[in-house]
């Protein structure tokens, strides 16, 4: 029945739409109409209340509630209840489709398009990096340098990798390197530490242990090479000088004199490597070279000039924006002489960039939005989920929808597969609303339960088809 409260409720739109001109109607042949109809309210008790709202509003709780013998109660009720029976029954079926039906269908289309998306490649912004290149820090201390120095008037050479030594263990390579001063084994502790246990196990086996064996390096590869050369070398230099000291390890078959000789050239030529090492950093420092070399999208720089680069303003996106200009400076006044011009060819790079790479990545998505909706149909079975497919319609339909995102879209990934599918293979169900119900009060409420986020969206649900059975007229 029609209670004051529920009339009285709607007096402020009422107002509001009067104001403005307009009225609402039922429309003809609809549930709404009908419930209108029974509760037998007409312009006679509007005339009746002589203008009072109040009084309007009883005179139509009256009449909509009045007993009609022929029923038993009112017909206001009866119609009601009809509607609600009837409503209850198609919403349930409503939501078993959207939620046991469509549903999977939208999370796997949305999981094979997220999965694809992921395995492409990364922003090649991303990959720009700068390496930072130090020194070991035992190369810091006065006294190693001081042994060192001892060698750089030795000639290149690569020795013959001749050794076989016994195996060792990490403790025990890492006491071989040690000297007994105990500020230069702390440098050692902490270089070997940031280098990593496999670290000196690795240099032993390939450059003690070899043999008779196939080499895959020879002792100037290995001093040589560009990322770890340096580390090795200090790793030969303080094992080479312990060892000379002492006797021929067990089962190595050389003599003393043998054995000591290869361990001098080992030494020599990791003492050479490291004094070149020593006046790399020392000239990089005297003429303020910052940029040390440029491989692929990684710029590498000396330590001691990066920092005062930072100290004076630089930034990364200078060394990158360098990286990509033609003549490519190094020094750090040369960088710092341009940085305006370096940070204007870094922005427009990277908007050019991101704006090339989001459209790619748009077509690519697009792509496989496409690929992966038609995999899900060839994989169904007509019927199998209670509807019989028009696959040539859907793939219409489908192809409309798609021609319509926009790049924006793809932010909501799941909620763009959602609206695919409701609108080409689900068109004729509600699943979008209902879905799109639950998805949105989840994001609005991220407390909410998935049963809770439900009923929000039912609720939705229902005040929509109860509005689309209004009409506004204007007067």
């Amino acid at each position: 029945m029609l209670n004051e409260k529920e009339l009285m409720s709607s007096l402020p739109l009422t107002e509001r739409l009067d104001a403005a001109g307009y009225a609402l109607h039922p429309v003809g042949g609809t549930p709404l109409e009908a419930l209108v109809a029974a509760s037998r309210s007409d312009s006679g008790l509007y005339d009746m209340a002589q203008g009072n709202v109040g009084q309007l509003v009883v005179n139509i709780g009256v009449m909509a509630n009045k007993q009609q013998p022929f029923l038993g109660c009112a017909e206001h009720d009866v119609v009601l209840d009809d509607i609600v029976a009837t409503a209850c029954d198609a919403v349930k079926n409503h939501i078993a489709v959207a939620r046991g039906v469509v549903a999977p269908v939208v999370k796997d289309l949305y999981s094979r398009v997220s999965d694809s998306l992921g395995e492409l490649t990364r922003s090649s912004l991303l990959g720009m990096e700068v390496e930072v290149q130090g020194e070991p820090k035992p190369l810091n201390n006065g006294a190693l340098q001081a042994a060192i120095r001892k060698f750089e008037r030795v000639s290149f050479d690569s020795p013959s990798l001749s050794l076989a030594l016994p195996d060792m263990t990490v403790s025990e390579l890492a006491e071989l390197a040690g000297s007994g001063s105990g500020s230069l084994d702390g440098d050692v502790a902490e270089w070997l530490a940031a280098k990593g246990d496999g670290f000196l196990s690795r240099v032993w086996k390939g450059m003690f242990q070899q043999g008779s064996d196939a080499k895959f390096r020879n002792f100037a590869e290995w001093v040589g090479d560009r990322v770890e050369g340096v580390d090795v070398a200090l790793a030969v230099f303080l094992f080479t000088r312990k060892l000379f000291e002492g006797k021929p390890m067990e089962g190595t078959n050389m003599s003393l004199a043998n054995y000591r000789g290869v361990l001098a050239e080992f030494r020599d030529q990791a003492g050479a490597t490291l004094c070149r090492a020593l006046d790399k950093v020392e000239r990089s420092v005297r003429s303020g070279i910052l940029v040390r070399d440029i491989v692929g999208a990684k710029t590498v720089v000396y330590e001691p000039v990066y920092r005062q680069f930072l100290e004076a303003g630089g930034t990364n996106e200078m060394l990158f924006a360098n990286a990509l200009t033609m003549p490519l400076a190094t020094s750090l006044d040369a960088i710092l002489a341009k940085k305006d011009q370096l940070a204007t060819r870094w922005n427009t790079h990277t908007g050019i960039t991101k704006t090339a790479e989001a459209n790619k990545r748009f077509n690519k998505a697009k792509e496989l939005l496409n690929h992966h909706f038609r995999a899900q149909l060839s994989d169904h079975i007509d019927g199998a989920d209670g509807f019989d497919h028009n696959r040539d319609l859907i793939v219409k339909l489908f192809n409309e929808q798609l021609a319509l995102v926009t790049l924006g879209d793809l932010d909501d990934l799941y909620n763009l597969c959602l609206k695919l599918v409701c609108r080409s293979r689900y068109f004729q169900t509600d699943a979008e609303r209902i879905l799109g119900g639950i998805d949105r009060a989840k994001r609005e409420n991220p407390t909410l339960s998935v049963r809770e986020a439900a009923t929000v969206s039912i609720v939705d649900y229902i005040a929509f088809w109860v509005a689309s059975m209004l009409r506004i007229q204007h007067y």
